[in-house]
């Protein structure tokens, strides 16, 4: 498997190439102000705001009030709840991401649940490099934003925050509240 910094470089690339095609309902009072690929049967509810290059997937729920930009892409079968933020990230399948939370710059696997209020930080307040744990050592990556990489059927408690760069194999559960550094 590629690094995480990797597949989101190679994402907004392939993204920056993307073309609207509008198979779902945005709703009139959703603003979308650059290129949306939306998908069968997936919806974008009243007050979101799409800004960039964004992909969502089939049968999916966005909103209200959510907030996708940068290079995000959305796959099928995904729930993006109240005022929840996504920045430039790839959500697998059967993503549901609950209410006020924030994902940046991040790589979130199928299936996985994350609670009301997290916070997926994507930038270190010193403002230095993100290095990540990856192939047994940790890495620099080149940037200075940079999320988390949660594996396949993970389930994040309500009220976490997971720190840049981090890691969380699949099946991780953490406790509501918990500060994943």
């Amino acid at each position: 498997m590629k690094a995480p910094w990797v597949l989101l470089d190679e994402l907004a690339q392939e993204l920056r190439e993307l073309r609207a095609d509008v198979r779902g309902t945005v709703h009139p009072l959703a603003v979308v102000d650059g290129v949306l690929a939306l998908g069968e049967g997936s919806v974008v509810k009243a007050g979101c705001v799409i800004e960039g290059f964004v992909r969502i997937g089939r049968n999916c729920v966005i909103g209200p009030n959510a907030y996708l930009r940068g290079c995000t892409a959305v796959g099928d079968d995904c729930r993006i709840g109240q005022a929840v933020e996504v920045k430039s990230s790839l959500l697998g399948r059967g993503v549901s991401v609950a209410h006020l939370s924030y994902i940046g710059d991040s790589v979130i696997g199928d299936e996985v649940n994350v609670g009301g209020g997290c916070i997926m930080s994507n930038f270190r307040h010193d403002a230095g490099e993100i290095r990540m744990p990856w192939e047994g050592r940790l890495q620099a990556t080149g940037r200075n934003k940079l999320g988390c990489w949660i594996g396949a059927r993970s389930r994040i408690g309500c009220k976490c925050v997971i720190l840049p760069g981090r890691i969380l194999p699949p099946e991780t559960q953490t406790y509501p509240g918990s500060v994943v550094r």
